[in-house]
Formats: structure tokens, C-alpha cells, sequence
């Protein structure tokens, strides 16, 4: 079962908006944007599952955060997190969904 899947309770889901939070805040993602990436139904379980698959794929945390932040060619050259403030919840879907296959290969 996929995290975005599962039921969640009310604690459950403030849990994981505080953990998404503390995410977006370790990312350097700036203030302004903090807001937009948060607000809506699934977002801080559509950034938490990034956060799960880009720690597969990087063991270090301050390159987790660079990648968010760099261009990338599988995104038209933008980098994901512009790609999930201009697409909100489908962005960050199409986000995780190029991580999970990226860690299936």
C-alpha cells in the first residue's frame, strides 16, 4: 500500500503536516512558497512520499535539498519544486511517480 493510499486519522494527518513542514523548511524552500506547497488535500503526504524516494536515492540530506532546486531535463528543465508550486498536488505526483521510477531502475 502506498502512503497516499491509507486512511489517516486527525492526529495522523497534523503529524505528517508538521512533518512535511519541517521538510519544506530542511529543503530551503523560501516562506512565500512554504503556503503553497502546504495548503490542500494529499500535499503533505504527496511530499512526504518524495522525501521517502529521494532518500533512496541520495544518502545525503543537503543533496536531497540541492535536487529539489536544480533544473532537470525530465521536467522541461524545471526544477521539481517549481514544477510543484505551478502544478500544486499533480505535480508532486508526476515528481514522486519519476522517483519511484527512478529507483526502480
Amino acid at each position: 500500500m502506498s502512503i497516499a493510499s491509507a486512511q489517516y486519522d486527525e492526529d495522523e494527518k497534523l503529524a505528517m503536516a508538521r512533518a512535511a513542514t519541517a521538510l519544506v523548511t530542511r529543503w530551503g524552500v523560501p516562506d512565500e512558497s512554504v503556503a503553497r506547497l502546504l495548503n490542500g488535500e494529499g500535499r503533505a503526504t504527496a511530499l512526504l512520499g518524495i522525501h521517502r524516494a529521494l532518500r533512496c536515492i541520495f544518502a545525503d540530506s543537503d543533496r536531497v535539498a540541492r535536487w529539489i532546486g536544480a533544473p532537470n531535463e525530465a521536467f522541461g528543465g524545471v526544477c521539481a519544486l517549481d514544477l510543484m508550486l505551478e502544478d500544486g498536488l499533480p505535480g508532486m505526483r508526476r515528481v514522486e511517480a519519476y522517483l519511484n521510477a527512478e529507483i526502480a531502475n
